[in-house]
């Protein structure tokens, strides 16, 4: 941007807030701060920049609704904001080889989790604000939650599903 756009811009911007606090008692500045720090704290929660779809990795989901019937592969991150996603990982039960560890975030929205209950698969929930549904029915509103399926050892080969959720929800279960 050219130095001379940008400070006419300024300018112009000045005067509008001048105006609008003189006419109609609405301080501008105020607002814009107020913008600019829930702006910074989505950031922070995010991680990354939000804003250019560019950015965004194929396993994250903003203001928008997504299904997923993939097979996971190890430490993959899926990230739901604002928006809902459906994961069905009941056909992956015989094709466990090895460990696979996965993680789910839940910020302003949420996540539907389908296991089959035969697959070993271990679960840990930490819930702020939000709500985290366990195939069992326990629940948990803020704190941490866990559940083993009936076929899960430590020593055979298991998903693992690590979820956090934040003002949103969770619910696994077990189809």
């Amino acid at each position: 941007m050219a130095p001379g756009l940008f400070w006419g811009l300024v300018l112009i911007f000045i005067g509008l807030a001048i105006i609008f606090r003189v006419v109609f008692d609405v301080n501008i500045f105020r607002i814009l701060i107020a913008v600019v720090i829930i702006l910074i704290g989505i950031r922070i929660l995010v991680g990354k920049n939000w804003i250019h779809e560019k950015s965004q990795k194929e396993h994250d989901t903003f203001f928008a609704d997504r299904n997923y019937h993939e097979i996971p592969k190890d430490k993959t991150e899926y990230n739901i904001i604002f928006g809902k996603s459906v994961y069905d990982f009941t056909g992956m039960d015989s094709l466990i080889q090895e460990n696979i560890s996965i993680k789910i975030n839940v910020v302003f929205g949420a996540a539907i989790i389908k296991i089959n209950p035969e697959m070993p698969v271990r679960i840990k929930s930490e819930a702020v604000f939000g709500g985290s549904r366990m195939p069992d029915g326990n629940t948990v509103a803020f704190g941490s939650i866990a559940y083993n399926t009936p076929s899960y050892s430590m020593d055979t080969p298991h998903l693992y599903i690590e979820s956090n959720v934040v003002f949103g929800g969770i619910e696994i279960t077990g189809e």
